[in-house]
């Protein structure tokens, strides 16, 4: 709760307001008022007391009123209200990667498929939260652009295959500035999410350089098994002959970029942790967009309360 005014210049009335409660104070003291005229022997005998300084007259409502309109009208604000755009905000791009290692087959039948099979699964968790699809290898291309349609995400993901795009290689940081031109409309939240198995050696320093210019959430998703887990499945007599997912070089850009990496897993772990980050990320940024509500509109049946009594006869400040 961060309680603050919206208009906290408007509590400046509290000065005239104040200026003239302690005029009124005065001219109610009936005392100050005769002693130029009345004798001071004779003053107190002669003086039947007003009704301006008891607790429930006119000037003790009118000390009453007056900064509690100051105060309504500066907008006492504590919570924010529900942002129009919230559904924009949570645009998450996936960015695939169409290399030739994404055919190794350590994840049945292969990298690539289990990525089509996780990422449509993630999609789906979403509901109709805005996705967009990039395809890179050695160059980076717009396969599908934001839309809350899963079943188009799905019809794209199953055209993508390895060899497709025209130059060879892999190079994650050529999805940036695709990604930027992707969010650069949709407001808060955005997320990009890289799916592959590797990255360049120069990769890093350009994710590093992406993250310091974006406020865009970087999330770094494994395909594929490390070494030491191709061991295991070999000691097993389970192995598949293939290169080993590079995970070094993958951490090495999540952490530049100052995101979180995550690798595949059999069960759906990494899809839950992927989905709470995502959104953990969407709600803090809404937040920052979010309106904040004016209270003031709950002092005002108050303030109607205390004028209704000057609809009483005789109720009246001379000014």
């Amino acid at each position: 709760m961060q309680f603050h005014f919206l208009r906290p210049y408007w509590l400046l009335l509290i000065v005239p307001f104040a200026v003239l409660s302690v005029i009124q104070w005065r001219r109610s003291d009936l005392g100050k008022q005769w002693e130029p005229v009345i004798a001071p022997h004779l003053l107190p005998s002669m003086i039947v007391p007003g009704s301006q300084r008891r607790l429930f007259s006119p000037l003790w409502v009118s000390i009453i009123l007056g900064p509690l309109l100051a105060v309504t009208v500066a907008g006492p604000s504590w919570q924010r209200g529900d942002s129009p755009f919230a559904q924009d905000a949570a645009a998450l791009i996936i960015a695939v990667d169409l290399s030739a290692s994404m055919k190794e087959p350590d994840l049945q039948p292969s990298r690539l498929q289990r990525a089509r099979d996780k990422i449509l699964k993630l999609a789906q968790s979403r509901g109709d939260a805005y996705t967009a699809l990039i395809a890179y290898s050695g160059s980076a291309h717009t396969v599908l652009p934001l839309s809350n349609d899963s079943n188009m995400l799905l019809h794209y993901l199953d055209a993508l295959d390895v060899g497709m795009l025209p130059r060879r290689g892999k190079a994650p940081e050529k999805v940036l500035p695709i990604a930027d031109k992707l969010l650069a409309n949709r407001g808060n939240g955005g997320s990009l999410l890289i799916v592959g198995d590797g990255a360049g050696e120069e990769s890093a320093a350009l994710f590093g350089e992406w993250a310091d210019a974006t406020d865009t959430q970087l999330l770094v998703w494994g395909m594929g098994k490390t070494q030491s887990q191709l061991d295991e499945d070999a000691a097993r007599g389970l192995a598949a002959r293939a290169q080993p997912l590079q995970e070094a070089q993958l951490r090495a850009i999540s952490s530049a970029g100052g995101g979180h990496y995550e690798q595949v897993s059999v069960d759906d772990r990494d899809l839950r942790s992927l989905e709470r980050r995502i959104n953990r990320h969407y709600q803090l940024s809404e937040d920052s967009a979010r309106p904040w509500i004016d209270g003031g509109i709950y002092l005002l049946p108050p303030i109607m309360l205390l004028f209704l009594l000057w609809f009483r006869q005789g109720w009246v400040l001379r000014w």
